[in-house]
């Protein structure tokens, strides 16, 4: 049985990477040693208790498997599939429909290329994991399971005790037949400081993500659904469909701090955006606490972070999905931990209370419980 697998994945690995690395030097009698195969499973418990709302239990997975190879001694393709619907921010799949058969689509399917003559330049095209940095892994602006398309080009300089990262990256949100397209045109700046004999570390930067046709046209991915922005009807021929009532050229600044009590990595964090194309509830914040790193059979680790978002901060439907549903417009806690149970094999759990409504006489209670046994391979 095993050995019938292992030709079935020689098989299909090589049906869809004979033609990606055709011409290349690298399909050669040794080409299988430059392709890895990765992939990982989730079973997760969710609990959502939103105020006026009955309280939801729901099982759900997470199944992804990508293939990445190297073209040349300086150009790597990675293709990964991925459970779950076409919603940008988001590969879960629940547990329901009578047992019917779940979707896969393609969550990841891109190129990166460097340069013989310049070292520390990276090229990257297609629908690709996030280029930019966030510290402590923060989702103010982004989830942390969004891969955009474009492109991304990312220069990085490193030095004894410093490194300087460098990108741009222009991504392609909506194209359209009969209307300009909607893109986000992007640079961010970090720096890295080590310092106490590289046993600690200081991070910080900024960002500028200038959203390109956004105030006038229809929200992003749901066209009813704003996730918390800021809209205005528009009628047209007897329909009457939301309008994002903004621009988003927002401005990031973050920083980071990383040290060790004793081998147990403790990290600090802050995330501050604003919105300059808004005149009001345009700012965002975040701050955050990480000790301990789930790795190794029996380690640990414990988060923790508060965060602020002003209805038009960011676009709602980029920003963490779990916080408060999905959106802006929130403020409130998340609390998480995990546990290392086996090589490759982890325990994790998440609570989230959050307060939606932030210009509102009375807010609603959100609350939301994860539950996660999580494999990787």
């Amino acid at each position: 049985m095993k050995e019938m697998l292992r030709n079935w994945q020689i098989t299909v690995t090589a049906i869809l990477l004979t033609g990606m690395f055709a011409g290349s030097n690298v399909l050669a009698s040794n080409w299988w040693e430059t392709i890895k195969i990765k992939g990982d499973f989730r079973y997760r418990h969710e609990m959502i208790d939103k105020e006026g709302k009955d309280v939801r239990h729901r099982q759900r997975i997470r199944a992804r498997l990508g293939v990445f190879g190297e073209v040349s001694e300086y150009t790597k393709v990675g293709i990964r599939l991925a459970s779950g619907s076409d919603d940008p921010v988001s590969t879960n799949q629940t547990l329901d429909g009578a047992f019917s058969t779940k979707n896969i689509g393609i969550d990841l399917a891109y190129f990166a290329t460097g340069f013989k003559g310049v070292e520390g330049l990276t090229i990257v095209g297609g629908k690709m994991k996030n280029p930019f940095f966030r510290p402590g892994k923060s989702e103010l602006i982004w989830d942390g399971d969004l891969n955009p398309e474009g492109g991304a080009a990312t220069f990085q300089k490193t030095t004894d005790n410093f490194v300087l990262t460098l990108t741009g990256a222009g991504f392609w949100i909506n194209e359209r037949s009969s209307s300009d397209d909607s893109y986000v045109a992007s640079g961010q700046a970090v720096g890295c400081l080590y310092f106490n004999e590289k046993e600690s570390k200081l991070t910080f930067g900024g960002s500028i993500f200038n959203y390109v046709n956004s105030r006038g046209y229809e929200p992003f991915f749901d066209h009813e659904d704003p996730m918390g922005n800021t809209t205005v009807l528009f009628g047209d021929d007897g329909d009457t469909v939301l309008h994002y009532a903004n621009d988003y050229e927002l401005i990031e600044l973050f920083g980071e701090v990383n040290h060790k009590f004793q081998n147990t990595p403790v990290t600090v964090i802050g995330d501050f955006v604003t919105n300059n194309a808004a005149d009001s509830l345009n700012t965002g914040w975040l701050v955050g606490l990480r000790v301990g790193k789930a790795k190794k059979p029996g380690s640990w680790e414990f988060r923790y972070n508060y965060r602020n978002i002003e209805a038009d901060a960011v676009p709602g439907i980029f920003t963490d999905s779990d916080f408060r549903g999905g959106g802006t417009d929130a403020k409130g806690h998340e609390i998480g931990g995990a546990v290392q149970l086996a090589a490759n094999t982890a325990f994790k759990a998440t609570y989230f209370s959050n307060e939606i409504g932030l210009e509102e006489t009375e807010t609603d209670d959100f609350r939301r419980l994860q539950v996660d046994l999580q494999f990787k391979f």
